[in-house]
């Protein structure tokens, strides 16, 4: 039996205005919910609404209705929201900053790089603070110019940006007017927050260049954790994420905006395994080691949980299931003569 919807234990004192939403898949308005995921803000808090994730009835695509109004977004990303705030998601310690860096992120940087020349246009969608987009400029062997969106720009990331030379673009990408053509465009865990991801992919194919390659990132609906963690799963980001890919709904939508995908699977993504536990516990996701003791040891950066963390993922990739995220590379067809 869930828990009562009128009595929200995390007391944010905040309820927001829901509107019911058809799928952004098929178009099928929803007329017999069939819910999926249902549960509060565990992570930030930002509200005390109930809110439910539900398959179409027509195409079985899991997405978040009702949810909240456009207007209201700015409401549930917190300015400690971890994207915002953080120059990168990668550990302090570092021999886990090596590790993400110099093993489990260098694969997909490299064959993005390969797809580039001096001068190439990159574009990094939903880039925070942009550590990954000024990772793989680090990483190739010539200068590029680089690209970052976001809903809004914090004055930190504002500067460490344009410090760079990064050029930046405010706003939903879809509704970016841009002359612009990228040679790559990165797009990790951003798919998932908007309104109608078909219409960001099809803008996606616009902005590409002939030739041009997408890496993509989100959440993967069929995970093993989820089984685990149910409504208390990290990935479920309620209510910032409007959507939840399985494989084929995420193949459907790109292959529909005329990409060619290179590559389809699942990667190593550890932090979420520590979250996810916490949410369970009903302890802080987010609250450091130094919280007490019991969070010192359910933490990203405990080493011990770390490395299960990652062997848990890695033998999952390995049996041929899921991890919690999965990544694409697609490439938009060269011009034909």
């Amino acid at each position: 039996m869930r828990m009562n919807e009128l009595e929200n234990p995390i007391g944010s004192g905040v309820e927001l205005d829901l509107v019911p939403v058809a799928c952004a898949m098929c178009g099928s308005a929803e007329t017999k919910p069939r819910p999926v995921f249902e549960g509060y803000d565990y992570e930030y808090r930002t509200c005390d609404n109930w809110f439910r994730f539900v398959a179409c009835t027509d195409c079985g695509h899991v997405y978040l209705s009702p949810r909240v109004r456009i207007e209201d977004i700015d409401r549930i990303y917190p300015r400690n929201y971890t994207v915002r705030v953080t120059e990168t998601e990668y550990p302090a310690f570092a021999p886990f900053r090596w590790l993400k860096l110099n093993v489990l992120d260098r694969g997909w940087n490299r064959k993005v790089i390969a797809n580039l020349q001096p001068g190439s246009k990159v574009l990094d969608i939903g880039a925070g603070f942009g550590g990954n987009l000024t990772y793989l400029a680090k990483l190739a062997p010539f200068p590029l110019q680089l690209f970052a969106n976001d809903l809004k720009f914090e004055p930190e990331a504002r500067s460490y940006l344009s410090d760079r030379g990064v050029t930046l673009i405010e706003g939903p990408i879809e509704e970016v007017q841009s002359e612009d053509r990228f040679d790559a465009i990165i797009c990790q865990h951003a798919i998932e927050h908007v309104p109608d991801p078909g219409r960001m992919v099809r803008w996606i194919s616009d902005h590409l260049a002939p030739g041009g390659v997408l890496y993509l990132e989100t959440p993967d609906l069929n995970a093993l954790s989820r089984y685990i963690f149910k409504n208390q799963w990290q990935p479920l980001s309620t209510p910032r994420h409007f959507h939840l890919f399985s494989r084929k709904a995420l193949a459907a939508c790109i292959l529909g905006g005329d990409l060619e995908i290179a590559f389809h699977g699942a990667i190593v993504e550890a932090s979420q395994w520590s979250v996810s536990l916490r949410i369970k516990l009903g302890m802080e996701p987010h609250a450091p080691r130094s919280t007490g003791f019991i969070y010192s040891i359910i933490s990203y950066d405990n080493f011990l949980i770390k490395c299960v963390s990652c062997m848990i993922d890695l033998m999952t990739i390995w049996l041929g299931l899921s991890t919690v995220t999965q990544a694409v590379i697609a490439r938009k067809p060269a011009a034909t003569a």
